[in-house]
């Protein structure tokens, strides 16, 4: 699994021309199609190659199959991505949950427009496994999982407890009431520190309803605000992966309902919100760095230039203020749209569908 600084080190990487080839092949679950990728990649970097004449270095298309091949059966049913650079010494793979589409773009830089797709789709997230004993907080990134310890709350009375009608196992039973919603105080406390230092990240809670319910009493008002769902399951017979795969669908539903929500609001502004909807309209916001809200497809590239003089990114060679003296081809201006808002403090969400092409939600003008 990629992460932002990763992405980073990437879009770093220059070549002085369209020689850094970036690869995405989706790697299927059944091994028995396994050979099949080695020919399919190769037709995917001979079509891009071909698409804008681009040069490839000697061998970097046979170092792409050579790395899909040795590392496609580690990850079965994911998408694997390979830069390759001869010239440069770059040789990188990186593994991707899920199933993206497949490309391959030569440029002057890495193509890293789906790493930030899986980063959206799959975020940094916390796991929350209760019941009236036992807390475990599990730290989830990527496909690793960090267990963070939890207090357990006092056991309950033994089973010889009793007295006479009943009164003495009433206090007792008053007295581990109070234990375990303490117990479950002390986990929404901990829940709270821990936002504070990794800052804010989904929650997803895991256990027997009750217990669910009781958590989300407690929590402090930010706190839940993090929280996208919950699972039902025996925290005794859960584990750590097991606890990642049922939060899974979770987090994936909660990214859609927020992927229509964002849709709808760019497409048909509230009242008093700015925005830009179209390529053209989206272009020139970003040129003006206007955007704090980018929305873009998951699929296509749109190629267009980008001045190395004045920075503007346009559709056609000659469409800066410096008529083209300085604009060099880029693959995908969705990418460097997406990087500048990034780059600019402000978020951006790809989505499945966008019918608008394109749109964005831009900062409030500034009172004259």
């Amino acid at each position: 699994m990629i992460t932002y600084d990763e992405v980073d080190k990437l879009r770093s990487i220059r070549a002085p021309e369209d020689s850094v080839l970036s690869l995405y092949v989706q790697v299927p679950l059944d091994p028995a199609g396994l050979r099949e990728l080695r020919a399919r990649a190769g037709e995917l970097v001979r079509a891009a190659a071909a698409e804008n004449g681009a040069r490839l270095g000697t061998g970097d298309e046979q170092a792409a199959r050579d790395a899909i091949a040795a590392h496609a059966r580690d990850w079965l049913d994911h998408t694997l991505a390979v830069f390759v650079c001869g010239d440069l010494g770059l040789l990188e793979v990186v593994s991707l949950p899920g199933a993206l589409a497949e490309r391959a773009v030569l440029g002057v830089r890495p193509h890293v427009r789906p790493l930030l797709v899986t980063l959206q789709r799959h975020p940094d997230h916390r796991i929350v496994i209760i019941d009236r004993d036992h807390v475990w907080l599990l730290a989830v990134s990527g496909e690793r999982i960090h267990a963070i310890a939890m207090p357990s709350a006092p056991s309950g009375p033994s089973a010889d407890v009793g007295g006479w009608h009943g009164l003495k196992s009433h206090a007792t039973s008053r007295r581990v009431a109070g234990l375990v919603r303490h117990h479950y105080r002390d986990a929404a406390a901990i829940l709270a520190r821990t936002r504070q230092d990794a800052g804010a990240q989904p929650i997803v809670v895991g256990g027997h309803a009750e217990s669910i319910k009781h958590l989300l009493r407690v929590l402090p008002h930010e706190v839940r605000e993090d929280y996208v769902g919950s699972f039902a399951a025996d925290p005794h017979v859960l584990t750590a992966a097991r606890a990642r795969d049922l939060a899974a669908p979770v987090i994936e539903h909660c990214n859609e309902q927020r992927e229509q929500q964002l849709v709808q609001r760019v497409s048909a502004p509230e009242f008093g919100i700015r925005a830009a909807v179209g390529l053209h309209a989206c272009l020139a916001a970003v040129n003006a760095e206007e955007q704090d809200l980018l929305v873009i497809p998951d699929a296509g590239m749109v190629p267009g230039y980008v001045c190395e003089r004045c920075e503007m990114i346009t559709l056609t060679c000659d469409g800066c203020c410096d008529w083209g003296a300085a604009s060099r081809p880029d693959p995908d201006l969705l990418e460097e749209m997406a990087l500048r808002t990034l780059y600019g403090g402000g978020d951006v969400i790809s989505v499945r569908e966008l019918p608008c092409g394109v749109a964005a939600r831009l900062r409030q003008a500034r009172a004259a």
